[in-house]
């Protein structure tokens, strides 16, 4: 119920802070992406997987595959993190 009376203020131009089911929802989607997509991490990985081959605990092969998988997700997560997750698309207009 809460979500229909949510639409309808929403179709009037009415938004309340807080009470705002579709802007919470929004704003935990860009929490979510912004921790999926976190370049540090992916950067940190990438360090890891270096130290690790450089100690000789992962075989070329390993390295070699893993670096290629963590370059694709950096490049990815990047290019995620360039858009401008806050810009909405009206498809009705």
């Amino acid at each position: 119920m809460f979500f229909f009376d949510d639409l309808f203020l929403r179709m009037l131009g009415i938004e309340i802070p807080g009470l705002d089911l579709i802007s919470n929802i929004e704003i935990i989607k860009d929490f979510a992406y912004k921790e999926l997509y976190n370049v540090d991490k992916i950067k940190n990985k990438i360090k890891e997987n270096q130290m690790l081959y450089e100690f000789d605990e992962l075989s070329r092969e390993e390295y070699e595959e893993s670096k290629a998988e963590l370059m694709r997700q950096l490049k990815f997560a990047e290019r995620v993190l360039e858009t401008n997750l806050n810009v909405r698309t009206d498809i009705l207009s």
